[in-house]
Protein backbone atom coordinates (compact mmCIF):
# COMPACT_ATOMS: atom_id res chain seq x y z
CA UNK A 1 0.00 0.00 0.00
CA UNK A 2 1.36 3.44 -0.68
CA UNK A 3 2.50 6.14 2.30
CA UNK A 4 -0.53 8.73 1.94
CA UNK A 5 1.90 11.39 3.29
CA UNK A 6 4.72 11.01 0.66
CA UNK A 7 1.42 11.69 -1.74
CA UNK A 8 1.50 14.81 -3.36
CA UNK A 9 -1.65 17.29 -2.41
CA UNK A 10 -3.68 19.01 -5.15
CA UNK A 11 -6.34 21.10 -4.74
CA UNK A 12 -8.90 19.11 -6.93
CA UNK A 13 -8.92 15.94 -8.60
CA UNK A 14 -10.87 14.75 -11.54
CA UNK A 15 -11.57 10.90 -12.46
CA UNK A 16 -12.03 10.56 -16.02
CA UNK A 17 -10.65 13.15 -19.11
CA UNK A 18 -14.40 13.19 -21.40
CA UNK A 19 -16.87 15.35 -22.08
CA UNK A 20 -16.88 15.84 -18.32
CA UNK A 21 -13.46 15.99 -16.88
CA UNK A 22 -12.30 17.92 -18.97
CA UNK A 23 -15.30 20.65 -18.12
CA UNK A 24 -14.35 20.34 -14.28
CA UNK A 25 -10.45 20.57 -15.14
CA UNK A 26 -10.95 23.66 -17.63
CA UNK A 27 -13.22 25.29 -14.50
CA UNK A 28 -11.19 24.49 -11.68
CA UNK A 29 -8.37 25.83 -13.58
CA UNK A 30 -9.48 29.09 -14.64
CA UNK A 31 -10.12 29.27 -10.65
CA UNK A 32 -6.59 28.93 -9.79
CA UNK A 33 -7.05 25.49 -8.10
CA UNK A 34 -4.12 23.12 -8.76
CA UNK A 35 -5.87 20.61 -10.47
CA UNK A 36 -4.88 16.40 -11.13
CA UNK A 37 -7.07 15.21 -13.97
CA UNK A 38 -6.59 10.87 -13.77
CA UNK A 39 -7.27 8.74 -16.92
CA UNK A 40 -7.30 5.12 -17.20
CA UNK A 41 -6.19 5.09 -20.20
CA UNK A 42 -3.44 6.09 -22.78
CA UNK A 43 -2.34 9.38 -24.14
CA UNK A 44 -2.99 9.89 -28.02
CA UNK A 45 -0.82 11.33 -30.45
CA UNK A 46 -3.95 12.59 -32.48
CA UNK A 47 -3.30 14.13 -35.82
CA UNK A 48 -5.11 13.87 -39.23
CA UNK A 49 -4.64 10.26 -39.87
CA UNK A 50 -5.57 9.64 -35.94
CA UNK A 51 -4.50 6.19 -35.44
CA UNK A 52 -5.65 4.79 -38.56
CA UNK A 53 -2.46 4.35 -41.18
CA UNK A 54 -1.78 1.51 -42.90
CA UNK A 55 0.36 -0.15 -39.92
CA UNK A 56 -1.96 0.63 -37.30
CA UNK A 57 -4.78 -0.27 -39.81
CA UNK A 58 -3.64 -4.08 -40.11
CA UNK A 59 -3.33 -4.42 -36.52
CA UNK A 60 -6.97 -3.54 -35.79
CA UNK A 61 -7.95 -6.06 -38.85
CA UNK A 62 -5.66 -8.22 -37.10
CA UNK A 63 -7.47 -7.37 -33.43
CA UNK A 64 -11.06 -7.62 -35.15
CA UNK A 65 -11.35 -10.73 -37.65
CA UNK A 66 -9.15 -12.64 -35.84
CA UNK A 67 -8.28 -11.80 -32.24
CA UNK A 68 -12.34 -10.63 -31.59
CA UNK A 69 -11.60 -8.64 -28.69
CA UNK A 70 -14.27 -6.16 -29.41
CA UNK A 71 -17.07 -7.94 -29.60
CA UNK A 72 -19.56 -5.96 -28.22
CA UNK A 73 -17.79 -2.38 -29.04
CA UNK A 74 -18.00 -3.51 -32.56
CA UNK A 75 -21.78 -3.31 -32.57
CA UNK A 76 -21.66 0.41 -32.53
CA UNK A 77 -22.25 2.75 -35.71
CA UNK A 78 -19.30 4.53 -34.77
CA UNK A 79 -16.79 1.42 -34.11
CA UNK A 80 -15.79 1.79 -38.06
CA UNK A 81 -16.58 4.44 -38.90
CA UNK A 82 -14.60 6.63 -36.53
CA UNK A 83 -11.28 4.45 -35.19
CA UNK A 84 -11.93 1.00 -33.53
CA UNK A 85 -8.90 2.16 -31.66
CA UNK A 86 -11.18 4.75 -30.09
CA UNK A 87 -13.31 1.87 -28.60
CA UNK A 88 -12.19 -0.46 -25.28
CA UNK A 89 -10.63 -3.95 -25.56
CA UNK A 90 -13.69 -5.75 -23.99
CA UNK A 91 -11.43 -8.70 -23.15
CA UNK A 92 -9.21 -6.53 -20.80
CA UNK A 93 -12.05 -5.23 -19.47
CA UNK A 94 -14.84 -7.32 -18.96
CA UNK A 95 -18.61 -6.92 -17.37
CA UNK A 96 -21.22 -9.11 -17.15
CA UNK A 97 -25.28 -9.54 -17.50
CA UNK A 98 -27.93 -11.81 -17.46
CA UNK A 99 -28.12 -14.27 -20.25
CA UNK A 100 -31.67 -12.57 -20.94
CA UNK A 101 -30.80 -9.00 -20.45
CA UNK A 102 -27.82 -8.07 -23.19
CA UNK A 103 -26.44 -5.35 -22.29
CA UNK A 104 -24.44 -3.50 -24.58
CA UNK A 105 -21.67 -1.12 -22.99
CA UNK A 106 -19.79 0.84 -25.04
CA UNK A 107 -16.35 2.71 -23.82
CA UNK A 108 -13.39 4.56 -24.61
CA UNK A 109 -10.58 4.24 -22.50
CA UNK A 110 -7.98 7.03 -23.52
CA UNK A 111 -7.26 10.78 -23.21
CA UNK A 112 -10.59 12.43 -23.90
CA UNK A 113 -12.43 9.46 -23.05
CA UNK A 114 -15.94 8.98 -25.68
CA UNK A 115 -15.55 13.03 -26.68
CA UNK A 116 -13.36 11.63 -29.64
CA UNK A 117 -16.53 9.76 -30.26
CA UNK A 118 -19.22 12.08 -29.54
CA UNK A 119 -21.47 13.48 -32.37
CA UNK A 120 -21.60 16.87 -30.95
CA UNK A 121 -25.49 17.19 -30.72
CA UNK A 122 -25.93 20.09 -28.18
CA UNK A 123 -29.81 20.10 -26.83
CA UNK A 124 -30.88 21.76 -23.52
CA UNK A 125 -33.23 19.76 -20.97
CA UNK A 126 -36.45 21.84 -20.42
CA UNK A 127 -38.91 21.48 -17.32
CA UNK A 128 -40.38 19.04 -18.93
CA UNK A 129 -38.14 16.16 -18.04
CA UNK A 130 -36.84 17.94 -15.36
CA UNK A 131 -39.68 18.37 -13.71
CA UNK A 132 -41.59 15.27 -15.56
CA UNK A 133 -42.98 13.53 -11.76
CA UNK A 134 -45.01 16.71 -11.24
CA UNK A 135 -47.03 15.98 -14.73
CA UNK A 136 -47.73 12.56 -14.98
CA UNK A 137 -46.69 11.20 -11.48
CA UNK A 138 -43.78 8.67 -12.39
CA UNK A 139 -41.08 8.73 -10.12
CA UNK A 140 -39.62 12.01 -8.66
CA UNK A 141 -38.88 15.58 -10.35
CA UNK A 142 -35.47 16.62 -10.27
CA UNK A 143 -34.35 18.84 -7.65
CA UNK A 144 -33.23 21.58 -10.16
CA UNK A 145 -35.15 23.18 -13.16
CA UNK A 146 -33.35 24.70 -16.72
CA UNK A 147 -32.90 28.35 -14.93
CA UNK A 148 -30.44 26.39 -12.83
CA UNK A 149 -28.67 25.27 -15.53
CA UNK A 150 -29.14 28.38 -17.89
CA UNK A 151 -26.27 30.23 -17.42
CA UNK A 152 -24.08 27.29 -17.44
CA UNK A 153 -25.56 26.03 -21.10
CA UNK A 154 -24.86 29.47 -22.04
CA UNK A 155 -21.48 29.14 -20.98
CA UNK A 156 -20.48 26.02 -22.89
CA UNK A 157 -22.31 27.13 -26.07
CA UNK A 158 -20.45 30.00 -25.99
CA UNK A 159 -17.38 28.11 -25.94
CA UNK A 160 -18.11 25.36 -27.99
CA UNK A 161 -19.18 27.83 -30.70
CA UNK A 162 -22.75 25.55 -30.91
CA UNK A 163 -24.76 26.67 -34.13
CA UNK A 164 -28.80 26.13 -34.38
CA UNK A 165 -32.08 28.35 -34.57
CA UNK A 166 -34.23 29.82 -32.00
CA UNK A 167 -37.22 28.07 -32.71
CA UNK A 168 -39.27 29.28 -29.41
CA UNK A 169 -39.93 25.25 -28.46
CA UNK A 170 -41.17 24.82 -24.63
CA UNK A 171 -39.33 21.49 -24.52
CA UNK A 172 -36.43 22.27 -26.58
CA UNK A 173 -35.03 25.78 -24.95
CA UNK A 174 -33.09 28.01 -27.13
CA UNK A 175 -29.71 28.70 -26.49
CA UNK A 176 -26.48 31.18 -27.14
CA UNK A 177 -26.32 29.23 -31.02
CA UNK A 178 -24.31 30.76 -33.93
CA UNK A 179 -25.99 30.96 -37.22
CA UNK A 180 -28.12 27.71 -37.95
CA UNK A 181 -26.42 25.56 -40.75
CA UNK A 182 -28.79 25.08 -43.84
CA UNK A 183 -31.16 22.32 -44.75
CA UNK A 184 -30.29 20.09 -47.54
CA UNK A 185 -33.45 20.61 -50.02
CA UNK A 186 -34.39 17.02 -49.37
CA UNK A 187 -34.03 18.36 -45.72
CA UNK A 188 -36.41 20.89 -46.63
CA UNK A 189 -38.66 18.73 -48.50
CA UNK A 190 -39.67 16.62 -45.72
CA UNK A 191 -39.69 19.56 -43.40
CA UNK A 192 -42.74 21.38 -45.43
CA UNK A 193 -44.36 17.79 -45.99
CA UNK A 194 -44.64 16.68 -42.04
CA UNK A 195 -45.41 20.37 -40.81
CA UNK A 196 -48.23 20.65 -43.19
CA UNK A 197 -49.28 16.90 -42.09
CA UNK A 198 -48.74 17.21 -38.64
CA UNK A 199 -49.51 20.39 -36.89
CA UNK A 200 -48.03 19.19 -33.65
CA UNK A 201 -44.55 18.17 -35.00
CA UNK A 202 -41.90 20.58 -35.80
CA UNK A 203 -38.81 19.86 -38.10
CA UNK A 204 -36.12 22.03 -37.01
CA UNK A 205 -32.05 22.20 -38.15
CA UNK A 206 -30.05 20.67 -35.29
CA UNK A 207 -28.57 22.55 -32.51
CA UNK A 208 -24.57 21.16 -32.22
CA UNK A 209 -20.87 21.63 -33.26
CA UNK A 210 -19.84 22.24 -36.33
CA UNK A 211 -16.91 19.64 -36.68
CA UNK A 212 -16.38 16.20 -37.68
CA UNK A 213 -14.85 13.18 -35.88
CA UNK A 214 -11.23 14.09 -37.76
CA UNK A 215 -9.54 16.85 -36.98
CA UNK A 216 -9.30 19.62 -38.99
CA UNK A 217 -5.90 19.92 -41.70
CA UNK A 218 -2.77 20.69 -39.45
CA UNK A 219 -4.80 20.67 -36.00
CA UNK A 220 -4.10 17.43 -33.66
CA UNK A 221 -7.37 16.54 -32.61
CA UNK A 222 -10.87 17.68 -33.52
CA UNK A 223 -12.97 20.12 -31.71
CA UNK A 224 -15.20 17.78 -30.82
CA UNK A 225 -12.99 16.45 -28.17
CA UNK A 226 -12.19 17.46 -24.98
CA UNK A 227 -7.78 17.42 -25.78
CA UNK A 228 -8.27 19.93 -28.23
CA UNK A 229 -11.18 21.94 -26.00
CA UNK A 230 -11.92 21.76 -22.49
CA UNK A 231 -8.16 20.20 -21.42
CA UNK A 232 -6.56 22.40 -24.02
CA UNK A 233 -8.04 25.60 -21.89
CA UNK A 234 -7.01 24.01 -18.61
CA UNK A 235 -3.85 23.12 -19.69
CA UNK A 236 -3.21 26.76 -21.02
CA UNK A 237 -3.26 28.19 -17.00
CA UNK A 238 -0.50 26.09 -15.87
CA UNK A 239 -2.89 24.97 -12.79
CA UNK A 240 -3.21 21.08 -14.23
CA UNK A 241 -1.28 17.89 -14.10
CA UNK A 242 -3.05 15.40 -16.48
CA UNK A 243 -1.84 11.55 -15.69
CA UNK A 244 -2.89 8.76 -17.80
CA UNK A 245 -2.79 5.12 -17.58
CA UNK A 246 -4.00 5.45 -14.66
CA UNK A 247 -6.84 3.45 -13.32
CA UNK A 248 -8.81 4.87 -10.28
CA UNK A 249 -9.69 1.74 -7.83
CA UNK A 250 -11.19 3.42 -4.92
CA UNK A 251 -11.70 7.46 -2.86
CA UNK A 252 -9.82 7.49 0.29
CA UNK A 253 -12.01 8.65 2.99
CA UNK A 254 -10.43 10.10 5.72
CA UNK A 255 -11.70 7.98 8.97
CA UNK A 256 -12.28 11.30 11.50
CA UNK A 257 -14.20 13.57 9.07
CA UNK A 258 -15.47 11.20 6.63
CA UNK A 259 -14.70 13.51 3.97
CA UNK A 260 -12.36 11.96 1.15
CA UNK A 261 -8.84 13.03 1.51
CA UNK A 262 -7.82 11.55 -2.11
CA UNK A 263 -7.58 8.93 -4.53
CA UNK A 264 -6.15 5.69 -4.89
CA UNK A 265 -5.12 4.36 -8.20
CA UNK A 266 -3.28 1.97 -10.26
CA UNK A 267 -0.09 2.54 -12.59
CA UNK A 268 -1.00 0.55 -15.54
CA UNK A 269 2.41 0.67 -16.93
CA UNK A 270 4.11 -0.30 -13.50
CA UNK A 271 1.01 -2.49 -12.21
CA UNK A 272 1.72 0.18 -8.36
CA UNK A 273 -0.71 0.67 -6.54
CA UNK A 274 -0.60 5.05 -5.65
CA UNK A 275 -2.50 7.83 -4.03
CA UNK A 276 -2.61 11.00 -4.58
CA UNK A 277 -4.67 13.61 -2.17
CA UNK A 278 -6.81 15.98 -2.38
CA UNK A 279 -9.22 18.97 -1.46
CA UNK A 280 -12.21 17.82 -3.46
CA UNK A 281 -12.99 14.79 -5.61
CA UNK A 282 -14.84 14.97 -8.73
CA UNK A 283 -16.30 11.89 -10.28
CA UNK A 284 -16.25 11.99 -14.19
CA UNK A 285 -15.66 8.81 -15.65
CA UNK A 286 -18.68 7.87 -16.94
CA UNK A 287 -21.90 6.61 -15.50
CA UNK A 288 -20.85 3.30 -14.55
CA UNK A 289 -17.29 3.39 -13.91
CA UNK A 290 -18.66 6.02 -11.35
CA UNK A 291 -20.49 3.89 -9.87
CA UNK A 292 -18.04 0.97 -10.00
CA UNK A 293 -15.70 3.31 -7.90
CA UNK A 294 -17.98 4.19 -5.67
CA UNK A 295 -19.03 0.87 -4.95
CA UNK A 296 -15.47 -0.26 -4.35
CA UNK A 297 -14.37 3.25 -1.68
CA UNK A 298 -17.30 1.80 0.83
CA UNK A 299 -15.23 -0.12 3.28
CA UNK A 300 -16.90 -1.20 6.47
CA UNK A 301 -17.86 2.54 7.46
CA UNK A 302 -20.11 2.46 4.06
CA UNK A 303 -21.15 -1.02 3.36
CA UNK A 304 -22.12 -1.27 -0.18
CA UNK A 305 -20.26 1.54 -1.15
CA UNK A 306 -19.82 4.95 -1.05
CA UNK A 307 -23.29 6.27 -1.25
CA UNK A 308 -25.03 3.48 -0.81
CA UNK A 309 -26.60 4.63 2.84
CA UNK A 310 -30.28 5.12 1.09
CA UNK A 311 -29.90 1.61 -0.49
CA UNK A 312 -30.09 3.09 -4.56
CA UNK A 313 -26.56 3.15 -5.63
CA UNK A 314 -26.59 1.71 -8.55
CA UNK A 315 -30.58 1.40 -9.06
CA UNK A 316 -32.17 3.19 -11.99
CA UNK A 317 -29.96 2.56 -14.47
CA UNK A 318 -31.13 3.94 -17.68
CA UNK A 319 -30.33 4.25 -21.36
CA UNK A 320 -32.38 5.73 -24.71
CA UNK A 321 -34.76 3.72 -26.18
CA UNK A 322 -35.71 3.68 -29.91
CA UNK A 323 -34.07 2.87 -33.06
CA UNK A 324 -32.92 3.61 -36.80
CA UNK A 325 -34.92 3.56 -39.57
CA UNK A 326 -33.90 3.85 -43.74
CA UNK A 327 -36.12 5.86 -46.43
CA UNK A 328 -35.80 7.06 -49.67
CA UNK A 329 -37.27 9.99 -51.25
CA UNK A 330 -38.19 9.12 -54.97
CA UNK A 331 -38.81 12.73 -55.36
CA UNK A 332 -36.11 13.90 -54.67
CA UNK A 333 -32.31 13.98 -56.37
CA UNK A 334 -30.04 11.93 -54.61
CA UNK A 335 -27.61 14.26 -55.65
CA UNK A 336 -27.54 18.13 -56.57
CA UNK A 337 -24.31 19.14 -57.08
CA UNK A 338 -23.56 20.20 -53.52
CA UNK A 339 -21.96 18.26 -50.34
CA UNK A 340 -23.94 18.12 -47.11
CA UNK A 341 -22.45 16.93 -43.74
CA UNK A 342 -23.78 15.07 -41.05
CA UNK A 343 -22.49 16.58 -37.83
CA UNK A 344 -23.66 17.50 -35.04
CA UNK A 345 -24.91 21.45 -36.25
CA UNK A 346 -25.33 19.98 -39.86
CA UNK A 347 -28.86 17.17 -39.24
CA UNK A 348 -32.45 17.59 -38.56
CA UNK A 349 -34.37 17.15 -35.37
CA UNK A 350 -38.09 16.69 -34.33
CA UNK A 351 -38.69 17.12 -31.19
CA UNK A 352 -40.94 15.63 -28.68
CA UNK A 353 -44.32 16.30 -29.26
CA UNK A 354 -45.70 13.67 -26.81
CA UNK A 355 -47.65 14.31 -23.46
CA UNK A 356 -46.44 18.04 -23.73
CA UNK A 357 -50.13 19.73 -23.53
CA UNK A 358 -53.77 18.14 -22.82
CA UNK A 359 -53.17 15.61 -26.02
CA UNK A 360 -52.17 11.96 -24.23
CA UNK A 361 -50.22 9.45 -25.99
CA UNK A 362 -50.80 5.67 -25.14
CA UNK A 363 -47.03 5.92 -23.10
CA UNK A 364 -45.78 8.07 -20.62
CA UNK A 365 -42.87 10.58 -21.75
CA UNK A 366 -41.93 10.41 -25.08
CA UNK A 367 -39.24 10.50 -27.93
CA UNK A 368 -37.48 12.41 -30.64
CA UNK A 369 -35.90 11.69 -33.77
CA UNK A 370 -32.33 13.08 -35.17
CA UNK A 371 -31.83 12.13 -38.70
CA UNK A 372 -30.89 13.43 -42.08
CA UNK A 373 -31.30 12.97 -45.59
CA UNK A 374 -28.88 13.47 -48.48
CA UNK A 375 -25.69 13.44 -46.17
CA UNK A 376 -24.76 9.88 -46.07
CA UNK A 377 -23.48 7.58 -48.47
CA UNK A 378 -24.77 4.46 -49.66
CA UNK A 379 -24.12 1.95 -52.13
CA UNK A 380 -25.14 2.45 -55.64
CA UNK A 381 -27.37 -0.71 -55.11
CA UNK A 382 -29.77 1.31 -52.35
CA UNK A 383 -29.21 4.54 -54.65
CA UNK A 384 -31.43 2.07 -56.91
CA UNK A 385 -33.62 1.06 -54.93
CA UNK A 386 -35.00 3.84 -53.81
CA UNK A 387 -34.82 6.06 -56.41
CA UNK A 388 -33.56 9.60 -54.76
CA UNK A 389 -32.51 10.86 -51.90
CA UNK A 390 -31.60 8.69 -48.91
CA UNK A 391 -32.00 9.24 -45.66
CA UNK A 392 -32.54 7.93 -42.00
CA UNK A 393 -34.32 9.51 -38.59
CA UNK A 394 -32.96 7.98 -35.29
CA UNK A 395 -35.63 7.79 -32.44
CA UNK A 396 -34.71 8.76 -29.19
CA UNK A 397 -36.88 7.95 -26.52
CA UNK A 398 -36.84 8.38 -22.61
CA UNK A 399 -36.57 4.95 -20.84
CA UNK A 400 -38.30 5.45 -17.30
CA UNK A 401 -36.35 4.56 -13.84
CA UNK A 402 -36.97 1.24 -12.99
CA UNK A 403 -35.06 0.29 -9.61
CA UNK A 404 -35.14 -3.68 -11.05
CA UNK A 405 -32.21 -1.95 -14.02
CA UNK A 406 -29.32 -1.22 -11.84
CA UNK A 407 -25.37 -2.53 -11.70
CA UNK A 408 -23.37 -4.07 -8.74
CA UNK A 409 -20.04 -5.59 -8.32
CA UNK A 410 -19.57 -8.81 -9.54
CA UNK A 411 -16.75 -10.25 -7.67
CA UNK A 412 -16.01 -13.55 -9.24
CA UNK A 413 -15.02 -11.39 -12.45
CA UNK A 414 -12.28 -8.96 -12.47
CA UNK A 415 -10.52 -6.61 -15.36
CA UNK A 416 -6.85 -6.62 -16.18
CA UNK A 417 -5.77 -4.62 -12.80
CA UNK A 418 -7.86 -7.21 -10.68
CA UNK A 419 -10.89 -4.61 -9.82
CA UNK A 420 -14.24 -6.45 -9.70
CA UNK A 421 -16.31 -5.75 -12.79
CA UNK A 422 -19.86 -4.46 -13.31
CA UNK A 423 -22.64 -6.95 -13.14
CA UNK A 424 -25.33 -5.18 -15.39
CA UNK A 425 -29.07 -6.29 -15.38
CA UNK A 426 -31.06 -3.78 -17.45
CA UNK A 427 -34.04 -4.53 -19.95
CA UNK A 428 -36.91 -2.56 -20.98
CA UNK A 429 -39.64 -2.15 -19.43
CA UNK A 430 -43.68 -2.01 -21.21
CA UNK A 431 -43.84 1.46 -21.28
CA UNK A 432 -40.25 1.68 -22.68
CA UNK A 433 -41.45 -0.80 -25.33
CA UNK A 434 -43.94 1.22 -26.08
CA UNK A 435 -42.73 4.38 -26.74
CA UNK A 436 -39.92 2.44 -28.86
CA UNK A 437 -43.22 1.06 -31.14
CA UNK A 438 -44.67 4.67 -30.88
CA UNK A 439 -41.56 6.15 -32.37
CA UNK A 440 -41.17 3.65 -35.15
CA UNK A 441 -45.10 4.39 -36.26
CA UNK A 442 -44.28 7.88 -36.39
CA UNK A 443 -41.37 8.22 -38.30
CA UNK A 444 -42.92 5.59 -40.70
CA UNK A 445 -46.03 7.93 -41.21
CA UNK A 446 -44.05 10.84 -41.29
CA UNK A 447 -42.24 9.35 -44.29
CA UNK A 448 -45.24 8.32 -45.88
CA UNK A 449 -46.10 11.76 -45.81
CA UNK A 450 -43.03 13.35 -47.16
CA UNK A 451 -43.84 10.32 -50.16
CA UNK A 452 -40.81 8.59 -48.95
CA UNK A 453 -40.35 4.58 -48.69
CA UNK A 454 -38.63 2.93 -46.09
CA UNK A 455 -35.94 0.71 -46.55
CA UNK A 456 -36.15 -3.42 -45.65
CA UNK A 457 -33.51 -3.91 -43.11
CA UNK A 458 -32.50 -6.99 -46.21
CA UNK A 459 -31.46 -4.52 -48.03
CA UNK A 460 -29.72 -1.86 -45.69
CA UNK A 461 -27.24 -5.24 -44.71
CA UNK A 462 -26.76 -5.44 -48.07
CA UNK A 463 -24.15 -2.88 -47.77
CA UNK A 464 -20.67 -3.89 -49.00
CA UNK A 465 -17.84 -3.80 -46.96
CA UNK A 466 -19.64 -3.92 -43.80
CA UNK A 467 -21.37 -7.41 -44.33
CA UNK A 468 -22.30 -9.24 -41.20
CA UNK A 469 -21.34 -6.58 -38.56
CA UNK A 470 -23.98 -4.35 -40.48
CA UNK A 471 -26.43 -7.17 -39.80
CA UNK A 472 -25.66 -7.79 -36.39
CA UNK A 473 -25.83 -4.03 -35.42
CA UNK A 474 -28.83 -3.20 -37.41
CA UNK A 475 -30.54 -6.23 -35.55
CA UNK A 476 -30.62 -4.77 -32.54
CA UNK A 477 -30.68 -1.26 -33.52
CA UNK A 478 -34.31 -2.19 -34.37
CA UNK A 479 -35.12 -1.69 -31.29
CA UNK A 480 -32.03 -0.62 -29.72
CA UNK A 481 -30.75 -3.23 -26.61
CA UNK A 482 -30.14 -1.10 -23.91
CA UNK A 483 -26.76 0.31 -23.93
CA UNK A 484 -26.01 0.33 -27.50
CA UNK A 485 -27.39 4.21 -27.66
CA UNK A 486 -23.74 5.45 -25.09
CA UNK A 487 -26.39 7.50 -23.33
CA UNK A 488 -25.94 5.45 -20.00
CA UNK A 489 -27.52 7.25 -16.87
CA UNK A 490 -28.67 7.10 -13.48
CA UNK A 491 -27.01 4.95 -10.43
CA UNK A 492 -26.49 7.57 -8.38
CA UNK A 493 -29.96 10.05 -8.42
CA UNK A 494 -29.77 13.93 -7.13
CA UNK A 495 -32.22 14.49 -4.43
CA UNK A 496 -32.93 17.23 -1.89
CA UNK A 497 -34.09 14.25 0.69
CA UNK A 498 -30.95 11.45 1.40
CA UNK A 499 -33.37 8.94 1.93
CA UNK A 500 -34.53 8.62 -1.61
CA UNK A 501 -30.99 10.10 -3.31
CA UNK A 502 -27.42 9.58 -3.53
CA UNK A 503 -26.16 12.75 -4.29
CA UNK A 504 -27.93 16.42 -3.27
CA UNK A 505 -28.98 19.03 -5.58
CA UNK A 506 -25.09 19.82 -6.67
CA UNK A 507 -23.85 16.58 -7.34
CA UNK A 508 -22.32 15.85 -3.73
CA UNK A 509 -22.29 12.95 -1.78
CA UNK A 510 -24.80 13.09 1.12
CA UNK A 511 -21.61 11.09 3.08
CA UNK A 512 -18.69 12.88 2.06
CA UNK A 513 -19.53 16.38 0.86
CA UNK A 514 -16.17 16.94 -1.38
CA UNK A 515 -17.13 14.33 -3.48
CA UNK A 516 -19.26 14.98 -6.56
CA UNK A 517 -20.70 13.09 -9.28
CA UNK A 518 -21.52 15.14 -12.11
CA UNK A 519 -21.18 12.65 -15.16
CA UNK A 520 -24.51 10.78 -16.03
CA UNK A 521 -24.46 9.01 -12.71
CA UNK A 522 -26.55 11.25 -10.95
CA UNK A 523 -29.31 11.56 -13.55
CA UNK A 524 -32.75 11.32 -12.28
CA UNK A 525 -34.77 10.22 -15.18
CA UNK A 526 -33.14 10.26 -18.56
CA UNK A 527 -35.18 12.94 -20.77
CA UNK A 528 -35.24 12.40 -24.81
CA UNK A 529 -32.64 14.72 -25.50
CA UNK A 530 -29.19 13.73 -26.22
CA UNK A 531 -27.65 14.20 -22.49
CA UNK A 532 -23.87 15.31 -22.96
CA UNK A 533 -24.69 19.06 -23.14
CA UNK A 534 -26.55 18.77 -19.75
CA UNK A 535 -23.95 16.77 -17.97
CA UNK A 536 -21.21 19.01 -18.83
CA UNK A 537 -23.51 21.77 -17.48
CA UNK A 538 -24.15 19.74 -14.42
CA UNK A 539 -20.30 19.67 -14.11
CA UNK A 540 -20.01 23.61 -14.29
CA UNK A 541 -22.73 24.14 -11.74
CA UNK A 542 -20.98 21.53 -9.24
CA UNK A 543 -17.67 23.17 -9.64
CA UNK A 544 -19.16 26.59 -9.07
CA UNK A 545 -20.34 25.42 -5.82
CA UNK A 546 -16.45 23.37 -5.33
CA UNK A 547 -14.94 26.87 -6.11
CA UNK A 548 -17.12 28.58 -3.84
CA UNK A 549 -17.02 26.40 -1.22
CA UNK A 550 -13.59 25.53 -0.96
CA UNK A 551 -12.05 26.30 2.27
CA UNK A 552 -15.24 24.18 4.03
CA UNK A 553 -15.33 21.57 2.12
CA UNK A 554 -11.71 20.33 2.17
CA UNK A 555 -10.27 17.66 5.44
Amino acid sequence: MPSPPTARHYDAIVIGSGATGGVAAMQFCRAGLRTLVLEAGPALKGGHAFGSDASNLTRQLYEHFIRRRQKVQELHPAYWRVNPALFVDDARNPYAAPPDKPYRWIRGRQVGGRSHTWGGVTLRLSDYEFKAASRDGIGDDWPISHADLDPHYAMLETFFGTHGNRDGLPQLPDGNFCDPSPMSPGEQAFKFAVEARFRDRRVIISRGIKAAHAPERHEQFSRLSSPRTTLAAAQATGNLELRSNAVVRRIVLDPASGKARGVEFIDCRTRSTQTALGGVVFLCASTIESLRILMNSGGDRHPGGLGARAGLLGKCLMDHVGGMIYFGLPEVRADDGEHYELLGSDSILIPRYQNLGDARAPHHRGYGFWGGIQRLSFPPMLRKWTGGAIGFLCAMGEALPHADNQMRLDDSITDAWGLPAPFISCSWTANDIAVAKAARAAAEEMITAAGGVVLPLSEIVRTPLLGRFMAGMQREWVVTTPGLFVHEVGGARMGRDPSISVVNPFCQVWEAENVFVTDGACWVSSGWQNPTLTEMAITARACARAVAEFDRLVV
